[in-house]
């Protein structure tokens, strides 16, 4: 199965053979050309054959299949086979092997002139023209290779003269004692020194540095005593003196030129110009010192981290605090001071913040010189650079033990005055029960109709501030009451207070969410108790079915509370302004006391509308809630 595999596999994909070299056989002797070529074909080679000078020209420079020239030199004609030679070379890369009777010097050393592949005399055997044509082929490929690599190298020179032209620093190059080889225009403008004028020069001279403080001169880092890789960065004082005298504060670095061997053959030294970044350098140096100065000087605690979260400066005010050392809080140290209840919440806020780049503000206790737990208000804020980079963190941290406990003992006291406020509106409630139930007893003794009748409206009386003050001791208000809820409180009482006489009487509510500040509520619970008593006792007579409507709902910056029924009508002469019952009396005046308005419909359906409490004159008095 294998063979039958293989077998199709190369019939339908043959391997191609390897390509025959072709030579081209330049003899004008027919003879001698078919018996060379009969000797080439038999060693292998593939064999064209040309007569003439010209023939040779034009097949050579056309077929670029063909690898060798085998070239004649007497061709019987007005050019021989040098001239023939000269020309193809002119025109194409190719090796050509003289091959020729002539042992004149003058006809050798001018072959050697146009091509070193071989000179051949003829009849020297077929052994030395194969050997000599194989010779010519092997000198070819090193030929090519070595043109290759003169390719390379000239297209790597230009590389680095581009990449040397373009780079930003300054490049200067030395061989092993030191002198330069070379260098780019940025050295050149650095130094003052043209390339051509320093080459050859020692580095010394060109590459001119001194300590910026001292002013002495400094070894630059070119050391062909100990060639290895140095770099000198921000925080060296190289100073570059250049030729005309004009100073640069320099960054450098150096490394080795080693041959293939490992032998060092010179070094390359990198620097550049880093007047600006220095000068940056010191600006933000002093603008650290004068910010330290200033923390240091706070009354508060102050501390900065970094981008790892980790703590790396506090100020005095920190290090009295916890009579600690900087060396002892940088880092995590900070956190042995912090409370062991406190520790771990502390840590999970300034993580959490810290990885989303917001503010915080957090409370926890820290241990103080005197191994006293005091408590710290710590608010931390995320710093950016001026192009906006998170940079890490600052905090700044305050005692807040004093005030924490005056905080505390407020809130008990309020607690304390809370609770006593609740048991008074408790013993008021059950104070005005306790009063409702004496009238309503004394009232059920009375034989007295008119005297039973002034006693009942008491109590009802009694019984809508009463309601009040029951919503306010199961509310946590006590400064305001909805007004909605308190009217549905006193309609309840009074509906069960004249149970006999309201089974055929539909009361309809419709009342908007608001909330009334307390001194208000009572007139108006007051207020409502009287109209709707009044309407309870003489609109329906003889248990004459009706209905009664109250609605409350603002319009623009009033509140309205409109009172409706449709009983009888009110009797003749009555008057709105003037009753001699108290109950419209005081109506009257507590409507006066909200300054409020009241408007009275006497035909048809009666209506008393109230509006009171006009918000822009009284902002104080009320406020709209939603439901």
């Amino acid at each position: 199965m294998i063979q039958t595999v293989e077998k199709i596999f190369r019939e339908y994909f043959p391997i191609p053979e390897e390509r025959k070299k072709t030579i081209l056989l330049v003899e004008d002797e027919a003879i001698i050309a078919l018996s060379e070529t009969q000797r080439l074909k038999k060693n292998g080679f593939r064999v064209i054959s040309a007569y003439t000078a010209e023939e040779a020209v034009q097949i050579a420079t056309n077929d670029y299949t063909i690898d060798l020239v085998l070239m004649d030199i007497d061709l019987g004609r007005e050019e021989d086979g040098t001239d023939a030679a000269v020309r193809i070379l002119k025109t194409r890369d190719i090796p050509i092997v003289f091959l020729s009777s002539h042992t004149e010097p003058e006809i050798v050393e001018k072959t050697e002139k146009i091509t070193s592949y071989g000179y051949v005399v003829k009849n020297s055997g077929e052994t030395v023209l194969i050997a000599s044509i194989k010779m010519a082929f092997k000198l070819y490929e090193s030929h090519l290779r070595l043109k290759r690599s003169e390719e390379s190298l000239k297209e790597n020179q230009e590389l680095l003269k581009a990449t040397l032209r373009s780079i930003g620093d300054g490049v200067i190059s030395t061989d092993e004692l030191g002198n330069i080889t070379d260098m780019n225009y940025v050295a050149e403008s650095l130094t003052g020194w043209s390339r051509t004028d320093a080459i050859g020069e020692p580095i010394e001279r060109v590459f001119k540095i001194v300590n910026a403080k001292t002013k002495r001169r400094m070894r630059n880092s070119v050391d062909v005593l100990t060639p290895r890789e140095k770099i000198m960065g921000l925080e060296n004082q190289a100073l570059l003196i250049s030729k005309s005298g004009s100073e640069h504060r320099v960054a450098e670095s150096s490394a080795p030129i080693r041959s293939e061997k490992g032998y060092t053959a010179g070094s390359v030294l990198v620097f550049r110009d880093i007047s600006k970044e220095y000068s940056l350098l010191e600006n933000i140096k002093e603008s650290e010192t004068r910010f330290k100065t200033v923390a240091n000087a706070a009354p508060v605690m102050i501390w900065v981290s970094g981008l790892d979260k980790k703590c790396n400066w506090f100020n005095q005010t920190w290090l009295n605090f916890t009579g600690r050392s900087m060396e002892q809080e940088l880092g995590d140290g900070w956190a042995e001071g912090v409370h062991p209840n406190d520790l771990a919440e502390c840590i999970q806020i300034y993580s959490s913040h810290f990885d989303e780049r917001e503010a915080f503000s957090m409370t926890y206790r820290l241990k103080n010189k005197n191994g006293d737990w005091r408590w710290i208000q710590d608010n931390g804020l995320p710093i950016t650079n001026e192009s906006g980079i998170f940079t890490g963190f600052i905090g700044s941290c305050v005692d807040i033990t004093e005030a924490k406990e005056a905080l505390e003992t407020l809130a008990k006291d309020l607690h304390e005055r809370e609770y006593l406020y609740t048991e008074l509106q408790h013993r008021v409630k059950n104070s005005m029960n306790m009063i409702s139930s004496i009238v309503e007893i004394e009232a059920s003794r009375s034989s007295n109709t008119k005297l039973e009748n002034t006693l009942e409206n008491l109590v009802n009386r009694i019984h809508s501030v009463g309601n009040l003050y029951e919503m306010l001791s199961t509310s946590n208000n006590s400064h305001s009451v909805r007004l909605d809820r308190y009217i549905q409180k006193i309609t309840e009482n009074l509906l069960n207070a004249f149970k006999e006489k309201t089974k055929e009487i539909s009361l309809q509510l419709d009342l908007n969410d608001l909330e009334i500040d307390v001194k208000s509520a009572i007139p108006l619970g007051l207020i409502l108790n009287e109209l709707v008593t009044n309407i309870f006792k003489y609109a329906f007579p003889k248990k004459q079915e009706g209905k009664i409507s109250i609605r409350l709902f603002k319009e623009e910056s009033w509140v309205n509370l409109v009172v409706s029924d449709n009983g009888v009508p009110f009797p003749k002469g009555f008057r709105t302004d003037y009753s001699p019952g108290l109950g419209l009396q005081l109506v009257n005046m507590l409507v006066d006391q909200l300054k409020g308005k009241i408007q009275w419909k006497l035909n048809g359906e009666k209506e008393v509308s109230i509006r009171f409490c006009n918000k822009e004159q009284h902002s104080d008095q009320f406020s709209f809630v939603r439901s």
